[in-house]
């Protein structure tokens, strides 16, 4: 899926610097009469129309992608499917197509997001809801992360608090929920005492609230 955005920005990238090319040279050359002039208006006015017509939600969409496949590095088969659902969830609002005026950019839209809900419905989620292990489930990282915690558990006591500092804001919002899935699979006393939260700065990710002082604040009181 990315390959192919990569590919569409490629092309539309080659087809911009044409028609820049084209203008520049002939406002550098034209004489501004005649039929030099009719070449100017024409070539100004294919530049304006492909400018207007570039969506930044592709753009985005690439970004998103890219994120998808950190995250399951980071955090394993629960995160890059947690991910992906979210993705799926945002790239469904209606404002997100409409966002789109370019007849090529939406076909492309259309489709990676099917091949998206096939990841999602067909590949991923049968993965998440069968009995597949612990490494497969969650990377490394996660399985260190949740033992570190235990064991800081069992030294401080149950009431003590862990704080969990992360690169990206998307990390951090699937990190807790990755978290929340694998507490209940840990042996007792941790399966129902640990809870799980994120706090991510006012900037808000996907289902996010932009997240206030006051929230933080409450949040780190939890």
């Amino acid at each position: 899926m990315i390959n192919t955005i990569q590919s569409y920005l490629s092309k539309q990238k080659d087809k911009y610097s044409k028609i820049e090319a084209d203008l520049g040279h002939t406002m550098l050359t034209t004489d501004y009469r005649g039929e030099n002039i009719a070449n100017y208006h024409r070539q100004s006015s294919d530049y304006t129309s492909f400018t207007q017509s570039q969506s930044i939600t592709i753009v985005s969409l690439k970004r998103y992608l890219e994120n998808l496949v950190e995250v399951g590095h980071e955090l394993g088969l629960a995160g890059l499917y947690l991910f992906a659902k979210e993705l799926r969830r945002k790239l469904k609002l209606p404002q997100t197509r409409l966002s789109i005026p370019n007849a090529s950019a939406r076909e492309l839209f259309e489709d990676v997001f099917q091949r998206l809900e096939c990841l999602v419905d067909d590949i991923l989620e049968p993965l998440h809801q069968s009995n597949v292990t612990f490494e497969i489930l969650f990377s490394p990282k996660v399985i260190k992360l949740v033992e570190r915690i235990v064991e800081q558990q069992e030294i401080k006591g149950s009431n003590s608090k862990c704080i969990v500092f992360v690169e990206r804001v998307y990390t951090a919002t699937m990190l807790s929920q990755v978290l929340l899935d694998f507490i209940p699979c840990l042996e007792s006393p941790w399966d129902t005492q640990l809870k799980a939260k994120h706090i991510t700065g006012i900037k808000a990710i996907f289902s996010d609230k932009p997240m206030t002082a006051k929230y933080q604040v409450r949040i780190s009181l939890y």
